[in-house]
């Protein structure tokens, strides 16, 4: 069913509420680590709408905001470590919509959620004993950008693959934040597109949504890209590790 801007609200005030806060609170995330608004919005919009429209739409905005953080960002980004995850990714995104007409899509965000989870464990373990930073391999980039296509398809949660990676090494900040927005302003292009082409139009729907969440996204975002000048090296890295925990944790339970 179509929804236009008028009634794409939530019936409930508490839901309306909580809707504009989430974009708020993604888009000032989005801002300061360059990643992580997709990831907040989609158990909450999916909850509300159902994946088919929820996942199409936090993509879009997400990739709206991206546009003009890219401006800024875009030379300090890794082109060949993006451009080889991106075309992994394609091909991941692929698989995930072909997995999502084999499979129930509930069981599918389960088991990305879960996977994601193992990650942020295995990334905290190596933190924790110090494990020596690695110089991502072309191997790596591939093996990141595919299982970030297939999780994107699957549940719009593209970004865990590709933050563990760029976490994984030693890369400072400013290089692990413009990478990965030149990153997810690409791989949310193509992964709108599939959803397009396999809904056969773009849906008013996205449409309507996605102008709601893009104002209090957009304020957001500004005000994060300030705070992340302000943060370590070492409370960025820790906050983003916690907000891939608390993203995998939420879709767990919504």
């Amino acid at each position: 069913m179509l929804l236009s801007l008028s009634n794409a609200l939530p019936d409930s005030g508490f839901s309306v509420i909580l809707l504009l806060v989430v974009c708020f609170v993604a888009g000032m995330v989005r801002g300061f680590s360059g990643f992580g608004s997709v990831m907040i919005m989609a158990p909450v919009f999916s909850a509300l709408y159902g994946p088919v429209i929820a996942v199409p739409v936090v993509l879009l905005a997400d990739l709206m905001i991206a546009l003009p953080l890219v401006r800024s960002v875009y030379k300090d980004a890794l082109g060949v470590m993006v451009r080889q995850m991106l075309l992994a990714a394609i091909i991941g995104s692929l698989a995930g919509f072909v997995l999502m007409r084999l499979l129930p899509s509930d069981t599918l965000a389960t088991l990305v959620a879960i996977t994601v989870l193992v990650f942020v464990g295995l990334m905290a373990l190596q933190s924790r004993l110090k494990a020596e930073p690695i110089a991502a391999s072309v191997r790596h980039n591939y093996l990141a950008g595919s299982l970030s296509g297939l999780f994107g398809s699957i549940s719009g949660m593209s970004g865990p693959p590709a933050v563990l990676l760029m976490m994984r090494t030693s890369a400072p900040a400013f290089t692990v934040r413009a990478t990965l927005i030149v990153y997810f302003m690409l791989i949310d292009s193509v992964l709108v597109a599939f959803y397009t082409v396999q809904q056969g139009r773009v849906e008013m729907a996205w449409l309507s949504l996605c102008a709601i969440a893009l104002i209090p996204m957009m304020f957001g975002a500004w005000l994060g890209s300030r705070l992340f000048h302000l943060a370590s090296e070492q409370l960025f890295r820790k906050l983003t590790l916690g907000l891939i925990a608390c993203s995998a944790l939420t879709a767990l339970f919504l």
